[in-house]
Parts: C-alpha cells; structure tokens; sequence
C-alpha cells in the first residue's frame, strides 16, 4: 500500500517502496488487512455494490496493496485498475487475482500523481491509504482529476491512533538524533546499492511515518472537512463497525467516507 510524493528526495522514496516491498508476503496475516472469509467477503460486497452501481463500472482502486478491494469489485463484475507504489504488493495481489479467475489491471504508479487521463473512473476507491499521503489534499484533487463528472469517491478509512503517548512518540522520533541516523544511513544505502537491514528500515520508516499530516488515522469529521474543502460534494460517512467486514473485532471508530466529483455544468 505504499504511496509516493513526487518532489521528495530519493532515499526517502528508497525507504518507502523497500518497506512495503518487505511487508507483502505477511500483510494480509495482520488483523483486519487480509479477505479471510467469505462472510467477510459478502459483507464487503454488500458495502461497495450500490457506490459502484450497475456493472460493468470503471473502477481505480487507489494503493491497492494486496488487492483487498480490488478483488472483490472485479468479482462484481467491474473493469478494475490497481494502483500501488510498491512492486511485491502487485506482484501478492496478481497471484491472488489468478487463483480466483479475475481480471484486474495492476499498475505499479504514484497515489498522488496518477498516469491517468482526465475523467476516465465512475469510482475511485481507497482503504487505508488517505492517512500515508504526505499531501492528503493533492492527494483528493489528484483523485478527482480522473472521475467522471457524477463519478463517485469512496475511501475506508479509521482512527486508531490520538492519545497523549502516541503525541509525544512522534516528537521524539521527530527528533535532530532521528532525523540524523536516518539521514545517513539512507544516504549511504543510496551511494552503495545495499539493502536495508529489516530493524533499520522500520526505524526509518516510522521517523518518515509520524511526519504524516494524517498519522494515526483521519477522523471522520477532520476527513469530511478535507473532502468538502477539496471540492468533493454530497459528503457523507457510513460506519463500518459490522463485526462482519473485518477478520478482527473493530477495536477503534472504521468509517466509509464517500463523495461526489460535481456534474461539469456545477462548476
């Protein structure tokens, strides 16, 4: 799932792509991120029919990873495309589009800078990517840019992090010491062509990780205010607290936040 500003510096980019590289083959074995059961599944189903509408849809789901979304609006017959910055995410999620017979085109691609034509999608979908951007409003217009006038936006997102604690990790990771080993470290892995050792890459990436305007997680009144702000209209939040949807109880507040690119003739 991992997502890429253009204009930041390349051991920055390094570390990005090399930690979702190195998280693909176990990620659907973390809780609430795999498509375990076919309750599961149905219940999904069940969420994104009626924002998609009658198949066949053009459909982008936006960071892809391992094809949560992605795989389960193909088998609702739409024309999907997938997105994601990490190559091994694709690669996990082909695999599992050929097991079960579907047809989804996979794009190794920028979340915020899209190669896309203008107005191509009735729906742009994301899960989980919104709060890893580090531009969350480019981030929204990019996504508008490639709806259908009318065309739908539809991003399953959550808040699992605000607490005191969580405030003061991330002033200490932001820290000059942090910043420092990261610095040199990712400037020599650069130089070299080496690979990141699995505990230095996780420090790196969380230091990268906290500077995130949505770390931890949007509220769903903070991500409505984005949306609206950015242009998307008919706004709306629909709780996904349905035991169902998720391989694991939903331990903190999971939403659908969905809206609308306006007809041209609104603007």
């Amino acid at each position: 799932m991992g997502v890429l500003k253009r204009d930041q510096p390349a051991e920055v980019t390094e570390i990005i792509r090399a930690h979702w590289n190195r998280r693909a083959d176990v990620f659907d074995e973390v809780d609430g991120h795999g498509l375990i059961t076919e309750t599961q599944r149905q219940a999904w189903g069940e969420v994104l029919s009626p924002l998609a509408g009658a198949p066949p849809q053009r459909v982008l789901d936006v960071g892809c990873g391992t094809g949560f979304l992605a795989i389960i609006l193909a088998g609702l017959g739409h024309s999907v495309t997938a997105v994601d910055f990490a190559p091994r995410m694709l690669e996990r999620a082909r695999e599992k589009t050929l097991r079960e017979n579907l047809d989804v085109d996979f794009k190794v691609g920028d979340a915020i800078a899209l190669d896309s034509d203008d107005e191509v999608f009735d729906l742009v979908a994301a899960r989980h990517v919104l709060w890893m951007l580090p531009n969350p409003e480019q981030g929204v217009r990019e996504w508008l840019r490639v709806l259908k006038p009318g065309g739908r936006l539809a991003l399953v997102e959550g808040k699992w992090a605000d607490s005191a604690a969580d405030r003061r990790w991330r002033r200490r990771i932001r820290s000059l010491a942090g910043a420092l080993v990261i610095n040199t470290t990712a400037a020599v892995v650069s130089r070299t062509g080496a690979h990141y050792p699995r505990r230095i890459l996780k420090g790196k990436y969380r230091h990268i990780e906290a500077r995130l305007p949505f770390f931890g997680g949007p509220s769903a009144d903070r991500l409505s205010a984005l949306l609206e702000a950015n242009g998307v209209t008919d706004v709306r939040i629909e709780p996904l607290m349905d035991p169902a949807l998720w391989s694991e109880g939903a331990q903190y507040p999971r939403y659908l936040a969905v809206g609308t690119r306006p007809p041209q003739d609104a603007s």
